[in-house]
């Protein structure tokens, strides 16, 4: 005979056995259809008309899924939206020029003058990196600007950004002997230039490198104006361990770029295509279709074609929030072992595909395992 006790424990029981069978049932029934064929070229063609080409596509449409106790008996019902995003596959590598707030400063040089050489900011602790924000308080942005600024040797005062601190000097520009022109003895760039990979595109934006473009102090760039344009791989230094290997790119600032840089963060450069780039479609996963196991990069090594090369997912962190280094991979492929050694410096942006789905991007590359790196999950990637 039961007590009541008894009788109460049984049911209490019985209920919390039939919300974990539940559970169970309803984390098993979400089948993921997965999408075939994504090895392609790819061209990017300068036009303003990219409206009528989306490659975004979506499905609405709503799948029904029942669920059964013991797979059984009928308890519920749910509707997921089952919304597929798709697009366009990168891989291809691109030239990336960022307008600077000022002119970086690269080195220290000397002005040949009638009186033997001479460096009119020698003494000023100015170095690789900063930034030369004015001139006599006339605020610089292009280096044509310095010829018109500098007319005689008369002593000016130049500001420099060095990091977050800002500091005037004033120095006595030098007449240099060959060109006739007043210089200040410093070597400067108005554009932060490079090459990197696209990680893909939507039709109207791009989104690129999966890392934030750093100076030469390792300060992130302030990016909010700038272009992207197509690049050629000529070659590559093969990685070592304990020295990251790199591609050899070329790109020309000549021709009209097919992207306007706006945003630079921790996660990814993006902007405003003003071309039409053309790829394969793609479905856009998320951080919970990431698993340890087999998956494939998306990266160029040699010319402009991308080519798919195999690698495994080592590790998948449990990130519920934007965070860098998602997943620890490795490359497997002979292909790629045999020629860069792994990943090399360029590759940052190379698409992550697992289970036909865009996952993440390459980030980063262990100096002392050239076949290991660092992912971004795709999630991530957002201005």
């Amino acid at each position: 005979m039961y007590t009541k006790s008894k009788f109460n424990f049984i049911v209490i029981l019985t209920i919390v056995l039939l919300f974990a069978l539940t559970a169970i049932t309803m984390y098993s029934v979400d089948q993921v259809q997965r999408v075939k064929g994504i090895e392609t070229s790819f061209d990017c063609l300068a036009t303003q008309d990219i409206k009528n080409n989306k490659a975004v596509e979506t499905s609405n449409k709503k799948n029904n899924y029942d669920f059964k106790l013991f797979g059984i008996i009928p308890i519920g019902k749910s509707h997921g939206s089952g919304e597929k995003k798709y697009v366009e596959l990168g891989g291809y590598p691109i030239g990336i020029a960022i307008d600077t707030n000022g002119l970086y400063v690269t080195s220290k040089v000397s002005v040949v003058t009638d009186r033997g050489a001479i460096c009119p900011v020698a003494d000023c602790d100015i170095r690789s990196g900063d930034v030369l924000v004015a001139i006599n308080d006339v605020k610089i942005e292009k280096i044509q600007q310095i010829s018109t600024l500098l007319q005689s040797n008369d002593e000016i005062t130049i500001k420099i950004k060095s990091g977050t601190h800002e500091k005037e000097y004033t120095i006595t520009p030098a007449l240099d002997a060959l060109s006739g022109k007043y210089k200040l003895g410093l070597l400067l760039q108005d554009q932060i230039e490079g090459i990197g990979t696209m990680t893909y595109t939507d039709g109207d934006n791009f989104y690129a490198l999966g890392h934030t473009v750093k100076d030469m102090n390792g300060e992130n760039v302030v990016a909010d104006s700038g272009s992207i344009y197509k690049a050629y791989i000529n070659g590559y230094v093969k990685g070592q361990r304990g020295r990251a290997g790199e591609l050899n790119g070329s790109f020309s600032t000549i021709e009209q770029g097919f992207g306007k840089i706006t945003s630079n963060n921790n996660y990814g450069l993006y902007g405003k295509l003003n071309g039409e780039c053309s790829g394969q479609k793609i479905q856009l996963g998320t951080k919970a279709d990431v698993q340890p196991g087999t998956a494939y990069i998306y990266t160029t090594i040699d010319g402009q074609a991308p080519q798919k090369y195999e690698i495994q997912i080592i590790k998948a962190n449990n990130q519920s929030s934007p965070s860098e280094k998602s997943m620890v991979l490795r490359i497997v492929d002979k292909r790629l072992l045999d020629s860069t050694g792994g990943i090399v410096q360029g590759m940052s942006g190379s698409p992550i595909i697992q289970n036909d789905k865009l996952i993440g991007s390459v980030t980063h590359v262990f100096t002392s395992d050239p076949t290991k790196g660092y992912g971004v999950y795709i999630d991530w990637m957002k201005p």
